[in-house]
Formats: structure tokens, C-alpha cells, sequence
């Protein structure tokens, strides 16, 4: 029996197309394996910007890579990435971790434009 994980890929460094790749199997999928910083939350509900909107961002093959992926100080990679959701530009910063083996994210914050 097969076990349902998120599909790691093992590459160096992290492409775009590999990190959209990650993000949209986590966001389309395991849902569970996205942590939402205590910061998000706050600026989510400044800003009237929604899980969904978030979710639709990360599933989006039309949002833009704004920064990175770039590794950060403790060996995971981080981006910021911009699109539309819900009639609404938003970018959000993403924190992906073990990419290779058993991903995850954390999302940090998010802006809209």
C-alpha cells in the first residue's frame, strides 16, 4: 500500500519550477504540511485577505516569483511569491523545508499590491 506524502525532489539549487511544483502538491494536497505563522494570521486579517486566496496563489501556474528561491540560514529555502486571487495582487513570503525528502512550508507574510 502507498503511502500518501508530499513528493520530495532532490535538486540543488531549488528552481522556481521545482519550488511551484512543491508548493502546488502541498497546497492541492496536504494542506497539513503548511504551517501558518502567527504573523500571517495577523496580517491576513489586516489586510481581508483570505485562506483561500492564499491557497489559490500557491496553486496558481500564473503567479510570479518575486525573490529566490534562495537557501536561508538554516538550510531551507525561501521566496516570495506574487500573483492574483480573488481580484486582489498579493505577494507572500514562503519558508519551504525538506525539500528533498518529506516537504513542508511555513508561510511568513503577506502584502497586497
Amino acid at each position: 500500500m502507498k503511502v500518501n506524502k508530499p513528493q520530495g525532489i532532490t535538486v540543488f539549487p531549488l528552481s522556481e519550477y521545482t519550488a511551484r511544483k512543491i508548493m502546488k502538491d502541498l497546497a492541492t494536497n496536504h494542506t497539513e504540511k503548511i504551517r501558518w505563522s502567527q504573523h500571517i494570521k495577523r496580517r491576513m486579517n489586516e489586510r481581508g485577505i483570505t485562506t483561500k486566496q492564499i491557497l489559490i496563489l500557491l496553486k496558481s501556474q500564473h503567479s510570479v516569483f518575486r525573490e529566490g528561491p534562495y537557501p536561508d540560514f538554516y538550510g531551507n529555502w525561501q521566496f516570495n511569491i506574487k500573483g492574483m486571487a480573488a481580484g486582489e495582487i498579493i505577494e507572500l513570503t514562503v519558508v519551504l523545508k525538506n525539500h528533498h525528502d518529506s516537504p513542508n512550508a511555513a508561510l511568513i507574510t503577506v502584502w497586497v499590491h
